[in-house]
Formats: structure tokens, C-alpha cells, sequence
């Protein structure tokens, strides 16, 4: 019970759906030990890990709060669509797999969690912390608000803590020797510079003008790529908030609770407006491998003190009023973007730009012009314009949001009962139909829809309903089917079989599809016979030129980068890095061909003891992760899973 626990008290809370716990590891995510408490979701069995159930509830809980992450994350750049591109049915499913063989793993090793450990991680929760102090009125609050019993939420703690510390128990073994240091290092800082020329997979296009004979024998090999899929038709009930949003009564005890429960949500971090000048320090002449590190330092040195009197000098004309500091970010400033708005940076929270340059900003006032300030791009010269300081939105200013939020939950809760009303009265005799009736609810039906008819008139696009209406039996009524927009119940009413068109149906489709593989055939080998050339000769301009291409080049960068310009394409970089420079290579994306030429290749210089002991603490981490996914990945292969995946 914690009584501990129970004896604090007073006042705010930062944020109301806790328990979407994030366990991140290389990878792999767990959820589904979010929201703890009661939940209205399916009864029965989903299936069982070495025994132990995974209950549908589990499940629905798990996918609903995965679903609310990636929602809060995108915000309303998410959609419906996502849950299939991001396959999240199946990751709900795969992180309540992982719990229960952590949670399985810890009773094997005996690991136990005390109340006094329990009692610490509540305790020192800041969610939980007023004044830094815990907080019994926001812990009560936290509880009421998402139904749940102190009970049930330290059970979930003291689960989520036992997984922590077989985690630890995995990782904390992790080895990292001098040598795997001292060559991460030299791996991740030594730098290149490249010369490119990209162009899509198609760039080359073919001449041919195919004839009949041609695109019949294309059709006859590629029959598949044209088959008209299954397609059905369903009769449904669509339910959404709407229906019955404006019945929806809020009243200021719910409204309290959500602003205090969500009070992150309303905290707006200090924002700044200011302007800079940069001036970048000039590193392209520190050469390759042809200096020592002492005289690479000193040239380093010597950039930065041309740098720095450089803006030092744009300093002294701003305040001698020859020119606006607007004027001089125009005609001087080597950020070219704000440069060209006169140094404008907009306005920006606290938090977004680099450490040094926000220190500086902290000691300014609105209208003060600072010195050089060094950081990682050069010296700055920053023009502090406004501060707006971190403030809490006061109820009143957020009342209104709040009220449509807590209606539009209410709403949906309201017609998911309805939903499940409708479907248990279907049961009987699976007339859709009548139980709408019953419900003053009306049904519809949709066109003949296929596999690849994602997109179904008045419903949209819906992975759940399309997935759910692809594993009904005939005339058989779903359970009802849940989104954030709606809640749909559906029968499968008629079907046709999937078949192969005739070619005169299909002829157009079937001649594009034969141009496009043909264009891909031209441009691949046309590809290759350049990357040959060019092997030969290095001269990637001439090519460029030749084949109406333009050549880019990249500033330095090292592997832990991403390739100005080309993005993060791990192959490519593997293959630049391994090229000499003044050599070629090159690489593809699935959309682009690339042709490249390594300019230049810094080495990394010698690390010094921070750096030594960064890299060690990273390289640990990194092992530690692997080896723990490992593990797991392990544990899953040797465990018995039985799982039924036309439920998810």
C-alpha cells in the first residue's frame, strides 16, 4: 500500500497521461505499460508468451497509448494511415511480448523491487512535486482523473522498475576496450569532402516505340502486377463525436482537473528575438595529412583571431553609426539566410540554439549588442531584440481548448458505448441493420473495395475498418471498430473473387508499366558505363557537362554525419570513406543514382581525456543496447508465442 506515500501533500501537476512510459533501446519501444488502470477494452485472450496471457484488454491499452505518442508527437500532421505505414498494431503487440519476458526473466533471476524503492521513484517524480516537494492532493488528482486506484499504479511502477533493473543487469556487464576507443574515435572524426552528380532512377529516358507484340509478351510475363484483386462490399454504421457533441456537458470540476493534470501542456519555455552576425572561422586551410597536429592547431588559431578581429571590426563600425546592425548582417554575415533578413533570427524558444550562444543571451538586455561570441559555426555578434520569460498559461487563457478537448473525449466515449450497444444486440441474429435501428442509428454500404482501394468514399482512408473488413466471414457483424475520429461496426456482404484482366482492358497501364522498366533498364546501364568512365579519367565536371548534370560539393563532414545535400545513406558513406582522395566511387538511394568524386580526407586528431572518456561512455551505451537487444531477441526465439493476429 505505500503508506508512505500517502502522507504528503499539496500542489501541481505537469502531466496527466504519465504513464505512456518510453523505454527506448536501438530500436525497441515499450508502451504497454502506460495507462494501468481499468480499461473498457475487449475481454478474452489474445494470446500467451511461455504460458503467461496476453489479454486482449492488454493489448488495446497498449496500442491505444502507442497510438497517442506517435499522435502527440505529429500532432495534426497525423493520421489514421500512419497506424498501417508505421505497422503500430504490431509494435503494441511486440512491446507486451517483451514485458512479459522481462517481467518473466526477473522472477527468474529473483529480482524484487522494495517498497523503499517504490516509494523513492514516486516520491521524487516531479510530476507528482510541488515547491519540490511531494504532492498528495496531485498524486489523488493524477489517480482520479485516469481511474485508476493507488493499487493498481505501484503495481505497474514496481513492474516497470523490475524491467528496468534486468535491463541493467544485462547491460551494466558491457565491455569497451582502449582500442575500440581510440578507433571510434579516429572513424567518427576524421573528415571528407566530396564532388557529386545525382539523378533520379529514370533520368535516361528510352526511345523505343514498343509494338503490340512487345507489350503482350510484357503483359503475359508480368500478368500478376495487373490482377484485379479481391474486392467487397460492406454494410457499416459509422458513429462519430459529432452525433452527439453538442449534448455534452463539461462542467469547471472537469475542466480543473484537466488543466491540472496537463499543466505541461501550458508551459510556454522562455522565448528570445534576436539578430546575429556571424563570421565563420576558415578551416579549408588546414589541408589534409600534410601537416602535424601542432601546426594544424596553429593555423586553427590563427583563423580564429582573423575571425574574431574580422567581427570585432564590424562591432566598432556598428557602434561608431556608420552603418545599422541590420546593414552589416546584409553585407557581412556568413549565415546567409538570416543574413539576407538583416541577421533576423525569429523569435525561439530557450533551448534551441547552441549552449555558448544562449550564455551569452542570458547575460543580455532587450537592445544590447554582444562581442564575438565563439561557438562550434564561427564568431557571433548578437542584437538582442525581445525576451519573453517561461510563463505558466493561466486557466482562463486555455479554458476554451480544454472544454472542446474534455467534449471531444466525452463524445467519444459516449458513442464507443453506443457502438458496443449495437453490437451486442447484433449478436442475436447478426442483423446490422435492426440494431442500428434500435439505436436510431442508420446503416450504409460501400462500393465494391480491393487491397489496393485503401481509400473508401465517406469513410477515408481507415486502416482499421479495411483490415477488419478484410478478415470478416460472410454476413458475420464486427465488434465495433475504433479510431480517434470514429467508431464503425460492419458486415461483409458480398465478395468477387480476384481475376486477371484481358489485355485490351489493361493496355494503357501495361504500356506505361513497359516505358517505365524500360527507362529504369536505360538509366542503370547508362549509370554504370559513366561510373566507368569516370574511374578512368576523375573528370566528373566533363561528365557532368556531357550528360547536362551539374556537380555539387559538400563541406567537410565526418561519418557520424549526414551527407550535405545526399542525406544520411549509409552505403554511400561507407563507400566515400573508403575511396582515396582524387578517387571515384559511387551509390544509390532508392530513388537517385550517384557519381562521386573525394575531394579532400582530414584525419582525426589525437582525443584528449574528455573526449576519451565521451567516447568510452558512448561506445558503452551503444554495446550495452546491442547486447540487450540481442538478449531479448534471444529470449524471443527460444520462448513459445501463441499469438491470435486476426484480433490485433
Amino acid at each position: 500500500m505505500l503508506n508512505l506515500i500517502r502522507q504528503h501533500a499539496d500542489s501541481w501537476m505537469i502531466k496527466g497521461i504519465l504513464w505512456l512510459i518510453v523505454l527506448a533501446f536501438v530500436g525497441t519501444i515499450f508502451y504497454s505499460w502506460g495507462m494501468g488502470g481499468p480499461v473498457q477494452g475487449r475481454s478474452g485472450l489474445l494470446g500467451t508468451v511461455n504460458g503467461k496471457n496476453i489479454t486482449l484488454a492488454e493489448y488495446d491499452r497498449s496500442f491505444e497509448n502507442l497510438v497517442s505518442f506517435y499522435r502527440d508527437q505529429f500532432q495534426s500532421r497525423f493520421s489514421e494511415d500512419m497506424i498501417e505505414k508505421m505497422d503500430l498494431k504490431n509494435s503494441a503487440l511486440e512491446a507486451l511480448v517483451q514485458k512479459k519476458l522481462l517481467l518473466m526473466e526477473a522472477e527468474k533471476q529473483g529480482i524484487q523491487i522494495s517498497d523503499a524503492e517504490l516509494a523513492d521513484r514516486i516520491l521524487t517524480n516531479t510530476s507528482f512535486q510541488k515547491d519540490n516537494k511531494f504532492s498528495r492532493a496531485l498524486y489523488d488528482r493524477f489517480l482520479t482523473f485516469n481511474r485508476m486506484t493507488a493499487q493498481e499504479f505501484e503495481a505497474n511502477q514496481r513492474q516497470f522498475l523490475l524491467m528496468e533493473k534486468v535491463e541493467s543487469f544485462i547491460k551494466d556487464n558491457t565491455q569497451v576496450s582502449d582500442v575500440e576507443i581510440q578507433e571510434a574515435w579516429a572513424k567518427e572524426n576524421r573528415k571528407i569532402k566530396i564532388q557529386y552528380v545525382a539523378f533520379s532512377r529514370d533520368y535516361f529516358q528510352s526511345q523505343i516505340t514498343p509494338t503490340d507484340e512487345q507489350l503482350k509478351q510484357y503483359f503475359e510475363a508480368h500478368k500478376r502486377d495487373f490482377e484485379v484483386p479481391l474486392q467487397i462490399k460492406a454494410q457499416y454504421v459509422k458513429l462519430s463525436p459529432a452525433q452527439v457533441i453538442g449534448d455534452i456537458k463539461v462542467y469547471d470540476e472537469d475542466i480543473k482537473d484537466y488543466y491540472d493534470a496537463n499543466q505541461a501542456t501550458y508551459l510556454v519555455k522562455k522565448r528570445y528575438k534576436a539578430r546575429h552576425i556571424l563570421v565563420r572561422t576558415e578551416l579549408n586551410t588546414l589541408g589534409g595529412d600534410t601537416l602535424s597536429t601542432d601546426e594544424k592547431e596553429k593555423r586553427l588559431n590563427e583563423s580564429d583571431a582573423k575571425a574574431k578581429a574580422k567581427a570585432e571590426d564590424i562591432l566598432k563600425q556598428i557602434k561608431e553609426g556608420g552603418k545599422t546592425f541590420e546593414e552589416m548582417a546584409k553585407e557581412h554575415s556568413d549565415d546567409k539566410m538570416s543574413g539576407a533578413k538583416g541577421g533576423d533570427l525569429g523569435q525561439f524558444p530557450k533551448g534551441t540554439m547552441v549552449p555558448e550562444f544562449e550564455a551569452a543571451l542570458e547575460t543580455m538586455k532587450p537592445g544590447a549588442i554582444s562581442g564575438p561570441v565563439q561557438t562550434a559555426f564561427g564568431f557571433h555578434l548578437i542584437k538582442l531584440e525581445e525576451v519573453h520569460p517561461q510563463r505558466l498559461k493561466p486557466l482562463e487563457e486555455v479554458k476554451e481548448e480544454i472544454v472542446e478537448k474534455l467534449k471531444k473525449m466525452k463524445a467519444t466515449q459516449r458513442i464507443r458505448r453506443i457502438a458496443k450497444k449495437i453490437f451486442q444486440s447484433a449478436e442475436k441474429d447478426q442483423d446490422l441493420s435492426r440494431a442500428a435501428q434500435k439505436y436510431e442509428q442508420t446503416t450504409k454500404t460501400t462500393d465494391f473495395f480491393s487491397g489496393k482501394d485503401h481509400d473508401i468514399p465517406e469513410i477515408g482512408v481507415v486502416p482499421e475498418f479495411f483490415n477488419t473488413a478484410f478478415t470478416l466471414q460472410d454476413n458475420a457483424v464486427s465488434s465495433p471498430v475504433n479510431t480517434f475520429e470514429a467508431s464503425y461496426l460492419l458486415k461483409v456482404i458480398e465478395r468477387k473473387p480476384p481475376y486477371v484482366p484481358d489485355f485490351e482492358e489493361v493496355e494503357a497501364e501495361v504500356k506505361e508499366a513497359f516505358m517505365e522498366s524500360r527507362h529504369l533498364e536505360v538509366t542503370k546501364a547508362k549509370w554504370e558505363k559513366m561510373a566507368h568512365e569516370l574511374a578512368k579519367d576523375g573528370n566528373l565536371e566533363a561528365l557532368a557537362e556531357a550528360n547536362t548534370l551539374v556537380v555539387e560539393e559538400t563541406p567537410y563532414f565526418s561519418q557520424v554525419d549526414s551527407i550535405p545535400g545526399i542525406g544520411n545513406i549509409q552505403s554511400i558513406k561507407a563507400k566515400a570513406f573508403d575511396t582515396e582522395p582524387g578517387k571515384t566511387t559511387r551509390g544509390e538511394s532508392p530513388q537517385t543514382y550517384y557519381l562521386i568524386k573525394v575531394v579532400d580526407l582530414q584525419q582525426a586528431d589525437k582525443p584528449n581525456k574528455k573526449e576519451i572518456q565521451q567516447t568510452y561512455q558512448r561506445l558503452k551505451q551503444e554495446k550495452g543496447n546491442i547486447v540487450f537487444r540481442n538478449w531479448l531477441e534471444n529470449k524471443k526465439a527460444e520462448a513459445r508465442i501463441l499469438v491470435d493476429k486476426t484480433l490485433l
